[in-house]
């Protein structure tokens, strides 16, 4: 109800209802715009006050059956208080006070009735949508934990025989990483995922040594209890690893920067360098992974989060967006 694209959707329905009544009621042109006027002003302020009321109470974190009755009493009780404005500081406008505040409210009563049956509506349909969008995040969060888990496995695996001791090392990490990222946790924290990033890198810099250059960029202040979509920026650092430094003979540095945006929004961009054309055609693409990324952001924030991919002189750029409030 807090959201912008609900309150369009209220002035809109408002909007229709009073051009509605005014038509049906006006007997002339002249008639009809006045008629307009008013009946918007009185449609307009029960919506947004009722729509505004219950944003108020969604914070409070009340339940579904509250939420209902919150939207049935809002509007009768705004229309009354539009009416005691109107009798009190326009009583020339007002020939019978006692049925204008009785129409005011009778009209509030019958939106009241339809909003209210749209809330349970819409309870309905938010508690299937969040049931299905559960069950195809845990499908999609499957699909790319085995990817992950091999990856790792492999770098490794190519430390056994020629540092033993760094390969223990790095399956120490490895088991760290496994608690954090193999969970079943819809969600965790920004600093979970960044140890996740770490310790990846970690296994990584034994493997590649001096070929992988790590710099970090990172403001003093992170929101480090910031719940995330488990395994969000790890798969971005990952390709960036795989597909650019790797990819090249003689490696490259890779830039993980974040910062504070417009709108509370939080901000991650992956840099790393592109390999040649030759060194690029004997790996695949990673096209699938970055499309897993968005489906699982669009599944955890609808519109307000975004991945966006470009490349600018012989670099590749991931920027990953999310908000701040939750």
């Amino acid at each position: 109800m807090c959201r912008p694209t609900t309150l369009f959707l209220v002035v809109l329905t408002g909007l229709i209802i009073s051009l509605l009544l005014a038509l049906a009621s006006a007997q002339s042109i002249n008639r009809f715009w006045q008629h307009f006027g008013l009946i918007l002003i009185f449609v307009q302020w029960v919506g947004l006050g009722s729509a505004g009321l219950l944003c108020l109470y969604s914070r409070l974190n009340l339940n579904a059956r509250s939420e209902v009755l919150v939207g049935f009493a809002a509007p009768p009780v705004l229309a009354f208080f539009y009416g005691l404005v109107l009798i009190t500081w326009f009583p020339f406008s007002v020939e019978e006070p006692g049925w204008l505040l009785l129409r005011y409210i009778l009209i509030a009563m019958l939106l009241s009735l339809i909003f209210s049956r749209l809330l349970v509506l819409q309870q309905r349909w938010r508690s299937q949508t969040e049931a299905e969008a559960r069950a195809r995040l845990d499908a999609l969060q499957a699909r790319i934990r085995p990817h992950f888990l091999f990856n790792a496995l492999n770098a490794i695996a190519e430390l056994i025989h020629e540092q033993p001791d760094a390969a223990e090392e790095a399956l120490l990490d490895l088991s760290d990483l496994l608690r954090i990222g193999l969970g079943t946790e819809v969600r965790h924290s920004l600093s979970e995922e960044l140890a996740l990033i770490r310790g990846y890198l970690r296994i990584e810099a034994l493997r590649l040594g001096d070929k992988l250059r790590v710099e970090w960029l990172l403001p003093e202040r992170l929101p480090d209890e910031l719940q995330l979509p488990p395994l969000v920026l790890q798969p971005l650092v990952e390709n960036a690893v795989i597909h650019g430094v790797a990819a090249r003979a003689d490696g490259g540095e890779l830039l993980i920067r974040a910062q504070r945006i417009s709108f509370r929004r939080l901000r991650f961009e992956i840099e790393n360098p592109m390999p040649g054309a030759r060194e690029s055609a004997d790996r695949p693409g990673h096209g699938t992974a970055l499309e897993n990324i968005r489906q699982r952001l669009a599944l955890a924030y609808e519109e307000r989060a975004s991945l966006k991919t470009w490349e600018h002189d012989g670099k590749f750029h991931a920027a990953l967006t999310v908000p701040l409030d939750q």
